[in-house]
């Protein structure tokens, strides 16, 4: 019994080190937003792959490489960019899903002896739903996704790289480009 006892001891000492040695978790934003215009006519901004700086403030220019994948480049400082590839686009259910396939690197700072990379997102395996449908005579538009921090090592992490961090970017890019979007629908 006493054997037993300084087992379930030790195991008990070990599990919080354990939880620490996590790597990051899966983390998920949605936004969604009301336009006062028909579904039709927001789908027709919102499904134009090639588009998205018709409508979203970041963005400076969309460059179609093929007919499912797009270069963005940001109004940000040095133009980063950001490859993103359609999954797929449903018209009947006015719903797009795709997924970043790759990021400019905007620094590259030394963090724990190793060099360490900040891309245009601090985002990694980002995945996202873009969905518009009809509601109370206009348009809800719902943005979601899915990804993980960028830093994809255990704890600590590097300034800028933690999973809120993450939420946080993504939330803002959401928010501004649907806010955006309404205004331009709304004119």
């Amino acid at each position: 019994m006493k054997k037993l006892f300084q087992f379930f001891a030790a195991a008990m000492m070990v599990m919080p080190m354990l939880a620490s040695a996590h790597g990051p978790t899966r983390q998920q934003v949605q936004e969604t937003i009301f336009i006062n215009a028909a579904p039709e006519k927001v789908w027709a901004m919102v499904k134009d792959f090639g588009g998205l700086h018709n409508w979203h403030p970041a963005v400076a220019s969309t460059e179609l490489k093929d007919d499912k994948t797009r270069v963005l480049t940001l109004k940000s400082e040095g133009n980063p960019t950001i490859t993103e590839k359609l999954d797929k686009l449903d018209d009947e259910r006015m719903m797009m899903i795709y997924k970043i396939e790759d990021m400019s690197v905007v620094k590259t700072i030394t963090f724990n002896s190793k060099d360490t990379p900040y891309y245009t997102f601090p985002v990694n395996n980002y995945k996202s739903w873009l969905s518009v449908k009809a509601k109370d005579g206009g348009s809800e538009v719902k943005w979601k996704g899915k990804f993980y921090r960028s830093f994809m090592d255990n704890p600590p992490v590097p300034e800028g790289q933690a999973d809120q961090d993450a939420v946080d970017a993504i939330t803002g890019v959401y928010t501004s480009g649907l806010n955006n979007l309404k205004a331009i629908m709304e004119k």
